[in-house]
């Protein structure tokens, strides 16, 4: 299905230099529009949106996305950056400068062999893990630098994220998008090469892999945007990298499937991952741990010996107290708090402290 319609633009209520926000008189009345793919518009202007997403109340959120503005022009700038195209044979293919091509400056540093040589590196299934990944590190370690690549699983253009574009202003974060993901500070072709460049060039002391917004999941054992993370801890695993696999937990979530562990952390991390990974888990009581170790034995026997480590006591709560006061924008994960779902927010800030005695020993 694709379902587009012409609207008119009544107002703009947000505008920065990646996005403009607009309100419309049709369709989901609202829609989201990237400059670096269209022109900005004013008040007034009419233009064509696609609302496929809307049509069908998938999670865009409810925004419609702007493709065109009427009357039709030649559009464009005459600047061409790089020869990598995101985007290849769809409407919005458009160039940019990967790291590795020959025409970046960065180039060189691609020639020579790279290993990770026993360095950490974090995997988060869902982009609500991010900002709170980053804002715990900057708690647990303040002024480490933080570098965040992100696949294209889900959102291509990464500055639909509001957190994203908020996390650009914080002087230690800087991302990478990879593969037909664009938008962030630096582009790359493939994870390899960003896990080179955020280790060898950017210096960083958290490198995280993620995604955007609007993870893709089916209900079924293997239909998820998750899946990829075992391809992620292969490539951190054969650069002689420690894969750190942030779980995702929840006591909140009506579906069965995310209660204690879910099944999108273990099915990638149990069945589809050959090479040994890290697991750490934050502190429940005694009753909830065998729960936990109970859904971890139905996986058995694993693809690799992973190291599972439970947390024998509560070492993070006060940690993400401290993380979300400086938060720029209110941390939330599927709309829930804190205080909502606390063993989410745990689950991620025990993996970032565990991390952190292989980070020092590096």
């Amino acid at each position: 299905m694709y379902k587009q319609l012409k609207t008119k633009v009544l107002d703009i209520i947000f505008e920065d230099e990646e996005i403009q926000k607009l309100t419309t008189d049709k369709g989901a009345e609202r829609a989201v529009l990237f400059k670096r793919l269209t022109k900005r518009v004013e008040a007034g202007f009419e233009i064509i949106v696609n609302v496929t997403a809307t049509e069908l109340q998938l999670g865009t959120g409810g925004w419609d996305i702007v493709r065109d503005i009427l009357p039709l022009d030649d559009w464009g700038s005459n600047k061409i950056e790089g020869h990598i195209i995101k985007g290849r044979y769809t409407p919005i293919q458009h160039s940019v400068l990967a790291i590795e091509s020959q025409e970046s400056e960065y180039h060189p540093e691609f020639i020579e062999s790279f290993s990770l040589v026993g360095k950490p590196v974090w995997l988060a299934e869902l982009h609500s893990m991010v900002p709170l990944f980053y804002f715990v590190s900057q708690e647990i370690k303040a002024g480490s630098s933080c570098c965040v690549i992100f696949d294209d699983q889900a959102a291509l253009p990464l500055t639909l994220s509001d957190q994203l574009r908020a996390l650009h202003k914080e002087d230690h974060f800087h991302s990478i998008t990879v593969g037909q993901a664009f938008g962030g500070q630096y582009e790359a072709i493939t994870i390899a090469s960003a896990l080179q460049f955020a280790h060898k060039v950017l210096k960083a002391d958290f490198i995280l892999i993620s995604v955007g917004p609007g993870v893709v999941g089916s209900g079924t054992r293997f239909g998820f945007s998750g899946m990829i993370m075992s391809h992620w801890s292969h490539t951190i695993s054969a650069l002689e990298g420690v894969p750190i696999w942030i779980p995702r937990m929840s006591t909140a979530d009506v579906r069965e499937r995310h209660m204690g562990i879910s099944h999108h952390t273990l099915t990638p991390l149990c069945q589809f991952t050959f090479q040994k990974a890290l697991l750490p888990l934050p502190y429940v009581n005694g009753i909830e741990t065998e729960k936990l170790k109970q859904q971890i034995d139905q996986y058995r026997p694993f693809q690799a010996n992973h190291d599972i480590l439970f947390a024998e006591k509560d070492h993070v709560s006060s940690l993400i107290d401290c993380a979300l006061r400086k938060a720029q924008l209110p941390i939330q994960t599927m709309g829930r708090k804190f205080e909502d779902d606390p063993l989410f927010f745990c689950a991620v800030a025990e993996a970032v402290r565990v991390g952190i005695g292989l980070t020092d020993s590096v």
